[in-house]
C-alpha cells in the first residue's frame, strides 16, 4: 500500500501493533509541519532537536494514544509539552548559571519575495514575530503559533492542548 493511502489513524494503529515502518510513514507525513511549529516556538537553531524530541515522545507514547483527538492534535499536544519542558529546563539552567545563556538565536529562514525590498520586509516581519513569541510565556507559545501562524481553529487547538 502506498504511503498516502493510509490515514494517520491507520498508520498509528499499525505502529501500535508493532509496525515500525508505519510510524516512519507517519513521521514523514508530519515532519515538515512539526519542524515548522518548533522553529517558531523555540527558534530555528533548536528546531531539529525539538522536532526529533516530539517524534521520539510520540513513538514512546503510542500505547497511550487513544484516538479521541486527531493525530495532528496529539502531535501538537506533545509539541506544546516539549516547548514547555524546554523552557522550564532553561529557566533552571539560568538560575544556576545566571548571565551565561545566549538567546541570540532566532527563527530567520531565507525570505522569499519579489525583490530586495520584499525580502527585507519579510525578514523584518519574521524577526518581529520571533521576538514577540520569545516574550510570551512558554505555555502560550504553541497556541499562538497554531492559531495565528498555522491558522488552526480554536476547536482544533482545544483538542490538542
Amino acid at each position: 500500500m502506498a504511503e498516502t493511502e493510509q490515514s494517520d489513524e491507520e498508520l498509528l494503529a499499525s505502529a501500535r501493533g508493532g509496525d515500525e515502518a508505519a510510524f516512519g510513514v507517519f513521521v514523514r507525513c508530519h515532519a515538515e509541519t512539526v519542524h515548522r511549529w518548533m522553529a517558531r516556538a523555540v527558534g530555528e537553531d533548536d528546531a531539529d532537536d525539538a522536532t526529533q524530541e516530539v517524534f521520539l515522545k510520540a513513538y514512546r507514547g503510542l500505547a497511550a494514544f487513544r484516538g479521541e483527538a486527531p493525530p495532528r492534535a496529539w502531535l501538537a499536544s506533545i509539541a506544546d509539552n516539549a516547548v514547555k519542558n524546554r523552557y522550564r529546563s532553561r529557566s533552571r539552567f539560568r538560575r544556576v548559571f545566571a548571565g551565561s545563556w545566549d538567546e541570540s538565536s532566532g527563527f530567520e529562514p531565507a525570505a522569499a519575495g519579489n525583490g530586495p525590498e520584499d525580502d527585507a520586509r519579510a525578514g523584518e516581519s519574521r524577526r518581529l514575530v520571533t521576538e514577540a513569541l520569545k516574550r510570551l510565556e512558554p505555555e502560550f507559545r504553541m497556541p499562538v503559533v497554531l492559531r495565528d501562524i498555522e491558522e488552526w481553529s480554536y476547536d482544533e487547538i482545544a483538542l490538542s492542548l
